[in-house]
């Protein structure tokens, strides 16, 4: 029988290839090396935990991101992911905005914290089980998530590689 090895190439898309520049620019390559606060640090970013909700503010050409403190610890992690793309990739206030480009911006800020807490260039090089359960238990105890989070990367991610996100050479 002839066999013929089957080469599977995942085509990033811009904001895949986005987070992977921004981990690069900051010497992150792997999931160990992920840290809020070491990220903050990197960016020029003022980090603060407070008794309130999770926001983003740029205020005297300072960024700021507050992380509610009483989240836990992978829930800190999901805001902050959440948070940082309203410091990079937004402008303005949402209050001044309409409800439909703040719905807008959430949106992008939600699809960007599940590309940045679980970056794709990292996730390609996790060995997945073939159970589901315990792929997604390995992906939210690798990237520090917590396990409904992890379970909708994976779908997203498995989503993308059956809609024609890869390419087989």
């Amino acid at each position: 029988m002839n066999t013929k090895k089957v080469n599977i190439i995942y085509q990033y898309s811009h904001l895949e290839d986005y987070i992977h520049d921004l981990y690069q620019s900051m010497n992150i390559s792997v999931s160990t090396q992920i840290n809020k606060y070491l990220i903050a640090e990197r960016l020029d970013i003022h980090l603060y935990l407070i008794d309130g909700a999770s926001e983003a503010v740029h205020f005297d050409n300072k960024y700021y991101i507050f992380i509610n403190r009483h989240a836990n610890t992978k829930q800190k992690w999901q805001d902050f992911g959440h948070e940082l793309c309203h410091v990079l990739r937004h402008e303005g206030h949402q209050r001044f905005m309409c409800p439909a480009f703040r719905e807008l911006q959430e949106w992008q800020a939600d699809n960007f914290m599940y590309h940045f807490c679980i970056p794709t260039f990292m996730l390609t090089e996790v060995l997945l089980p073939q159970d589901q359960y315990d792929a997604v238990c390995l992906i939210a105890d690798t990237f520090n998530v917590e396990y409904g989070f992890a379970e909708e990367r994976l779908k997203r991610y498995q989503a993308k590689l059956l809609s024609g996100g890869l390419a087989i050479g």
